[in-house]
């Protein structure tokens, strides 16, 4: 069992004055960990500790830690030394955090100015709900795609869902929680036990689910995230292998159907959006996964023919020939509402942002 670390210099926090944690895993991002503790620490109002979790970077991100943590009071360092992946970073941060919210971001990510500003006053002003989730841009730093995140807005305005209300939103739309957006409460992450390493790259967003179905949620709209993806990153490679995709989602589908706070109508939209998702990022790819859509995104024999015809194709006839099958098939999400999002949505320069 790997052990760990606590690099812990000059923390002047004391635990009872403690009201919001961000968790930081990391592992060889040593050229971009400073950039994102900084962009944390512009926050109004900044965490009351940051802790990083590095796990076993081969590179020289404790180092550098080390010496940010001369200048940070509020910084811990906890450092592994043997790779426990992603989740188990993430549930190392979550034992020893401190905070009554906890913020859980990526070390290759930004926050961007006002995101804590608009999360913390809707969890302060409704103590029941789990979280409150925001907007981000995501940038592809591969082919430099960007766009916004979530296609569809719950609402134009600060919002909060009770129970029933995320009973009601999910059954249009249920991609609007974003976990490098959000602020939870952590009493009630470890009331469900934190994250299931089981789950991989859908871990906290399967969490998340759960809490919003069981107490409610918020959301703002507010740009408050550059989330950067490519195809090397944790969640696109656990969606583009078959055998794990599949697996993850039948331990996904049993977990909603044992939670008593799910409705019995979700888990199999749960599935339609799932096979959904996966297929669109085996489209994505280049060449197109052909394995994955055959696999995964395929129901039946007709889906198999549609689908591999598609990929057999290729190119933009072939990619839009499998997408439009996908979306006719599975019916991800309310068309309507994705272009009443498209329209409302405020016109911004994306460079305005990622220019940071």
């Amino acid at each position: 069992m790997s052990t760990y670390a606590q690099i812990t210099l000059s923390c002047s926090s004391a635990s009872d004055n403690i009201r919001l944690s961000a968790i930081l895993p990391n592992y060889n991002h040593g050229s971009m960990i400073g950039t994102a503790i900084k962009a944390l620490l512009e926050q109004v109002p900044p965490p009351d500790e940051i802790l990083v979790v590095d796990d076993a970077s081969t590179d020289n991100s404790l180092a550098l830690l080390r010496e940010m943590a001369l200048a940070i009071p509020t910084l811990r360092v906890l450092a592994l030394d043997n790779n426990r992946g992603t989740i188990g970073a993430l549930n190392l941060g979550l034992s020893e955090a401190r905070g009554e919210y906890v913020y859980f971001g990526a070390a290759d990510d930004l926050t961007l100015q006002g995101l804590f500003a608009q999360l913390l006053p809707l969890l302060e002003q409704n103590p029941t709900i789990a979280f409150a989730s925001a907007e981000a841009i995501v940038v592809d730093v591969e082919t430099g795609f960007t766009g916004l995140r979530p296609p569809i807005r719950p609402s134009d305005t600060p919002a909060v869902f009770l129970p029933a209300g995320v009973r009601d939103l999910f059954w249009n739309m249920d991609n609007w929680i974003l976990t490098g957006a959000a602020l939870i409460r952590r009493a009630m992450l470890n009331q469900l036990g934190g994250f299931d390493s089981r789950l991989g790259a859908q871990a906290d967003g399967q969490l998340l689910r759960h809490l919003a179905f069981r107490y409610g949620a918020a959301f703002a709209p507010h740009l408050g995230l550059v989330w950067q993806i490519s195809s090397t990153g944790f969640s696109r490679s656990q969606a583009l292998n078959s055998e794990k995709s599949l697996n993850v989602l039948d331990l996904a589908l049993q977990q909603l159907r044992d939670d008593e706070a799910v409705p019995g109508w979700y888990p199999l939209l749960f599935e339609r959006r799932w096979r959904f998702g996966i297929g669109r990022l085996a489209i994505m790819a280049e060449p197109i996964n052909r394995e994955v859509l055959s696999r995964v995104a395929a129901r039946d024999l007709l889906g198999g023919v549609v689908l591999g015809i598609a990929a057999a194709m290729g190119g933009k006839f072939g990619r839009f020939l499998a997408l439009g099958w996908l979306v006719l098939r599975e019916r991800p999400m309310n068309l309507w509402l994705l272009a009443m999002t498209a329209i409302k949505r405020p016109k911004i320069r994306l460079d305005d942002f990622l220019n940071i």
